[in-house]
């Protein structure tokens, strides 16, 4: 081997590194795979464009141009994330228009620079301990199905929380019931 990076990138052309690319101003500088880049580059190359960006550019103005210029077979969606499409295991709070509008993301590019301690194992980890009153409900309306904290009564521990139940008094004492949801 040469030690030169591949022109693959999984099929989809251009190099499988990325490096810095500095313009006039930090606010403009962005990451690239053209081999013209790579080439005439200094330091170590990232094998994902996401690193470089976070690295380099990470503290971006609003525009995020870095991200921006990341190309769109690789570039995630501002939708709120689906579990199946982020990062396993790794939530945040994206504070869409404010709190009421905010809702917890899996996405690489919500994630990448976020402090480890506001990290969250769970999509419905992270809308109760960061919306825990949100009376828009936004947060708790994207969980999944799978997730959905209900009014009924709990039919399974595999379903809800283990060993955390609490009282529920839906149509008062006598209807109440205990649930893990």
């Amino acid at each position: 081997p040469s030690g030169a990076p591949s022109f693959d990138n999984n099929g989809l052309g251009g190099l499988d590194v990325w490096v810095p690319v500095w313009t006039s101003k930090y606010n403009e500088g962005y990451c690239s795979n053209k081999k013209e880049h790579v080439y005439n580059s200094w330091g170590d190359p990232f094998d994902d464009a996401f690193e470089c960006c976070n690295v380099w550019f990470g503290s971006q103005n609003e525009d995020q141009v870095c991200l921006s210029k990341i190309p769109d077979f690789i570039q995630p969606s501002a939708q709120p994330s689906l579990v199946e499409l982020g990062l396993p295991g790794q939530f945040v709070a994206v504070f869409t228009n404010g709190y009421e509008d905010g809702y917890c993301s899996n996405l690489k590019a919500d994630v990448i620079g976020t402090p480890e301690a506001l990290i969250f194992d769970s999509e419905f980890e992270c809308c109760q301990t960061i919306f825990p009153d949100q009376a828009s409900g936004t947060c708790i309306s994207n969980l999944s199905n799978d997730q959905q904290p209900s009014a009924q009564p709990s039919l399974s521990n595999e379903l809800g929380l283990p060993g955390q139940y609490v009282a529920v008094y839906a149509n008062g004492y006598d209807d109440g019931y205990c649930s893990n949801l």
